[in-house]
């Protein structure tokens, strides 16, 4: 997981969204139910287009890409089952993969909710150890976010493995380079793959420092 962070939505998106999260609320607070098409507008093409763009394609849980292998559901932080009035607001909008969907199902507790990537600096409160995600001592946010999330479900610990080691043989070619141009152009390879709209931000690049010294951050 790393931070994300909020895209400005196209002025007419933004109009209609809202237009449609005050007829929602117009409902709840009459007691009415509201009509279906109502309470899934957040469905909207635009809407999963918009968060898309903002992820980067990746799940905003687990980070793996998921237009290669999936449509991605949109998620709301706040699950909708419990806080219908905010089933519109894009601020409590992502794009997950199935899996942490249905891990994360409608959990919300508000001592103790999962880690919000908008949020939260992720990397305050998790570590990167070799494939496995882990938490800082002490952050028990951090502990219920792995275990709810299954942040180091077999498939996903595999799928960062793989991931690493294709690196290695560039980081191997980095560390044995002398000064100069090729190996700054290593380096810039390297970081280029610890972007955040490249899979598994979080460990590759925690694995460029480690092994490399190389502190890689920021966006594509």
């Amino acid at each position: 997981m790393i931070r994300l962070h909020r895209q400005p939505l196209p002025q007419a998106l933004a109009e209609r969204l809202t237009r449609r999260a005050a007829q929602l609320r117009e409902h709840l607070e009459r007691g009415e139910v509201p009509p279906e098409p109502l309470k899934a507008a957040y469905r909207d093409r635009e809407v999963k287009t918009h968060l898309v763009a903002e992820t980067h394609g990746k799940c905003a849980y687990c980070e793996s890409k998921i237009p290669h292998v999936y449509f991605g559901d949109v998620e709301h932080i706040r699950p909708r089952a419990l806080f219908l009035e905010r089933s519109l607001d894009i601020d409590n909008l992502t794009l997950v993969c199935a899996v942490c969907n249905n891990r994360k199902s409608n959990y919300w507790d508000d001592a103790c909710p999962l880690l919000d990537p908008y949020n939260d600096e992720p990397a305050d409160e998790l570590l990167a150890l070799g494939y496995i995600i882990a938490r800082r001592p002490g952050h028990e946010r951090a502990k219920v976010t792995i275990s709810r999330l299954d942040l180091n479900r077999t498939a996903l610990v595999e799928r960062r493995g793989e991931r690493i080691q294709l690196l290695e043989s560039l980081a191997d070619q980095y560390v044995n380079a002398p000064d100069g141009s090729v190996r700054d152009l290593l380096r810039a390879e390297l970081c280029r793959q610890a972007q955040t709209d490249q899979e598994y931000t979080f460990i590759v690049r925690a694995y460029l420092l480690a092994a490399c010294d190389l502190e890689c951050d920021g966006a594509a």
